[in-house]
């Protein structure tokens, strides 16, 4: 019994070292290489709405694209992805664009809308550091056919996040400006980073 109590005192022992171990080692691989100087940061884009949104409303995404212009897509499915490479020092945004359709029948819609922005650091297209996602709120809810526009608008409003990054790993808070035609600089209805939420990957 007294062989069992050490032995057990042993293990316990061995596991906590182990676990310091794991938590040192994770700590040492969320600092850059400074040696290592990020030429680009890459981008991967992604989109989630319901399919009702679809259904009653012409969904588009806007995003800043290689050339650090804006781009325009429709949303065909509920789903919609994008990656992209941004020279540094750079800035990345997305933000997601419903218009209410023409005869939209009676009835509750579930309405649904998030956007994602993933950034890694490169160095010459070589990844050199594992970065964050960047997720806007959340928006959810159900309504009559009659509440939709306002609801619609508060989707343009909120879903929207953007970034600024430099070549020393440095990221901040960011607002760009979008027109509807693609040109960045027509319009002040910019992408921003008001409400979003970033979390380590």
């Amino acid at each position: 019994m007294k062989n069992l109590k050490i032995m057990s005192k042993m293990l316990g022992g061995l596991l906590v070292l182990g676990i310091l171990a794991a938590c040192s080692k994770a700590d040492n691989e969320a600092t850059p290489d400074l040696s290592r100087v990020p030429t680009h940061i890459k981008v991967d884009y992604k989109a989630t709405v319901s399919q009702q949104l679809l259904d009653a409303a012409t969904v588009v995404v806007r995003y800043v694209n290689e050339d650090g212009h804006t781009a325009i897509e429709q949303l065909t499915s509920t789903t919609w992805a994008k990656s992209v490479i941004i020279a540094l020092p750079g800035k990345a945004g997305l933000n997601i664009v419903p218009t209410m359709k023409s005869g939209v029948s009676e009835g509750e819609y579930i309405l649904e809308a998030k956007g994602e922005m993933t950034y890694n650091w490169l160095e010459n297209g070589q990844l050199i550091w594992t970065g964050h996602t960047v997720s806007t709120p959340p928006m959810e809810g159900v309504f009559y056919a009659s509440g939709l526009s306002a609801y619609l608008n508060a989707i343009a409003s909120k879903c929207q996040v953007a970034r600024s990054f430099t070549t020393d790993y440095g990221v901040n808070n960011a607002t760009i400006t979008i027109g509807t035609n693609g040109d960045d600089s027509t319009q002040n209805t910019g992408i921003s980073d008001e409400g979003a939420t970033e979390d380590n990957r």
